[in-house]
């Protein structure tokens, strides 16, 4: 990113905006994150030494199982893999901004994380809420909805509006560059 001369942050030199390049940002971090505490299993998880470093886990693994308990699942490990694949992705295109085509690779970047959390939910789904029913089951809605769910959310609603943007400066970009050809 490049500043301007108040010392705000601008686009990157490739036209990505500002809020994409934040939440790049942002989802590295909480990527990296979330892999280690699975990954890192049994010792992240309850009762393990280091599960004071993802106490917000062990929280949300009371109504996920699929991060509960001492293990994690194939899914939660396979997820965790193909995060840190994504945060590979975002470092690659922070050393690259002032490339053309790094807004390609955050286009697919931000492609796999939706589509990974729509997987996440219809596996769940399709299991019949094998991993979230229990907090139904005891009564809980708020809990299920608030803990289980509208974090969720977000990983599906950001990615889908980066996808967007992204597409529209990768159009107008091909738009341009069709005209100057003609």
């Amino acid at each position: 990113m490049t500043s301007t001369n108040d010392g705000r942050l601008a686009k990157a030199p490739i036209g990505i905006p500002r809020w994409v390049l934040v939440w790049f940002i942002v989802t590295a971090f909480i990527q990296t994150y979330d892999a280690c505490y699975v990954l890192l299993g049994p010792i992240s998880h309850v009762g393990g030494p280091l599960s004071g470093l993802w106490a917000g886990h062990v929280l949300y693994g009371n109504y996920d199982k699929t991060y509960g308990g001492t293990q994690t699942d194939a899914w939660g490990e396979a997820q965790s893999w193909m995060n840190l694949v994504e945060v590979i992705g975002l470092i690659v295109v922070f050393c690259n901004l002032r490339k053309p085509w790094v807004a390609i690779l955050g286009l697919v970047i931000q492609t796999a994380t939706f589509w990974k959390t729509v997987a996440y939910f219809t596996i769940e789904a399709c299991s019949g809420l094998e991993k979230t029913r229990h907090s139904l089951e005891t009564g809980d809605l708020l809990g299920f909805l608030a803990i289980g769910v509208l974090p969720n959310l977000f990983w599906i609603v950001i990615p889908l509006l980066a996808m967007i943007s992204l597409s529209k400066l990768l159009h107008r970009r091909i738009t341009a560059a069709a005209a100057a050809l003609a």
